[in-house]
């Protein structure tokens, strides 16, 4: 995907991961600890930050992601912090046809499930996680909570700044779209040099993906409104995790 090819060597400064960590981290234990996973796949895994805190808490780990660049980064930290991960380039379409064996848990975090435009790639990923799961395992998906998003029409997404470059990450709001873009500022000597990146993702909301879930034969569906597993509020929560099993 040519979006994230250019962005990963960008990509956790422009997602502020330092500080994201610790909010994903108590997650990974809550969820282990609630489903006693072993191994597990962090699909769409970006460059790799739960697939590293699955890691470190035992786990066996497999992380896939589409961007082959992306894996890269994601293998430079594995091996900088001394863990064990093994990296897929794979699609979330087309999961289980890569992994060697089922797992117990199936990751898609990050808000990587807009990135699936249409019914029929969000029911194909959707099969894929459940024949990657053994009897009783767990999926796990965090996405944005667009209905809050539209409600209110909030285009700005985050900010954050490394060294002399900020990132602006905003949406434009489409007929039944969104565009996501991310503005990189280059600050030197006074003078600003700027740089646009943008794609298309799929606003989903809580409604629509418990159906698509229960539909490919999910059960114990459960929607929270943030990492900690606190309540889902459809006008406050600013995200949405969804939890659901086989």
């Amino acid at each position: 995907m040519t979006f994230y090819d250019e962005l990963a060597a960008e990509y956790d400064g422009i997602t502020d991961q330092a500080q994201r960590s610790t909010a994903a981290g108590e997650f990974v234990e809550q969820l282990t600890s609630r489903y006693a996973i072993r191994s597990a796949v962090d699909v769409a895994c970006g460059t790799g930050l739960y697939s590293l805190i699955l890691a470190k808490l035992g786990v066996d780990t497999i992380g896939a992601d589409i961007s082959a660049k992306m894996l890269q980064q994601a293998d430079k930290r594995s091996r900088h912090a001394g863990l064990d991960v093994q990296w897929l380039e794979a699609s979330m379409q087309e999961l289980d046809s890569h992994l060697p064996a089922k797992c117990d848990a199936v990751l898609c975090m990050g808000n990587s499930l807009p990135h699936l435009l249409d019914d029929e790639g969000l029911h194909a990923a959707l099969g894929a996680f459940r024949r990657s799961l053994n009897p009783g395992g767990v999926l796990a998906i965090h996405l944005l909570n667009y209905e809050r998003i539209l409600a209110r029409q909030e285009r700005i997404v985050g900010i954050s700044r490394h060294g002399d470059r900020q990132y602006i990450r905003f949406y434009d709001f489409l007929p039944d779209r969104v565009r996501f873009n991310i503005l990189w500022l280059d600050w030197r000597d006074d003078q600003c040099s700027h740089a646009l990146h943008s794609t298309i993702l799929r606003p989903y909301c809580r409604q629509e993906l418990h159906d698509a879930l229960a539909r490919r034969g999910f059960a114990d569906i459960s929607e929270y409104g943030d990492l900690r597993l606190g309540p889902f509020d459809i006008a406050a929560s600013e995200v949405l995790v969804i939890t659901a099993t086989v």
